[in-house]
């Protein structure tokens, strides 16, 4: 690694504290969907239904932050600014995490 007055050092570990956030984002939804599968009794199959929908869509989160970190700790080894990544990844994921607990919560109130 190039001399660079520590702003490449810190564009990665900025990177990697983004990448532990999904991290812990993801692991929360997963938790979520396990605790409304278990402990939600009386929905019985759609609490279960519930359950693994937050289930997936935590692991989604996984696999997506992952290839996230990879990328742009790639183009910042490579000395290529990151901002070509944009918002839409992380703009879906965002949706689809709304979606996800609307549907969980539709599906164990009624």
């Amino acid at each position: 690694m190039a001399e660079d007055g520590g702003s490449r050092t810190r564009d990665l570990l900025a990177n990697e504290r983004t990448y532990l956030a999904w991290l812990r984002t993801s692991a929360t939804v997963m938790v979520l969907g396990l605790a409304v599968a278990e402990f939600v009794g009386t929905g019985g199959a759609r609490s279960l239904a519930a359950g693994i929908v937050l289930l997936c869509v935590g692991v989604a989160g996984v696999v997506y932050s992952g290839v996230r970190y990879r990328s742009v700790a790639r183009d910042l080894e490579h000395g290529r600014p990151p901002v070509a990544h944009g918002t839409g990844g992380p703009l879906i994921a965002g949706i689809v995490l709304i979606l996800a607990i609307a549907t969980a919560m539709a599906l164990v109130v009624w």
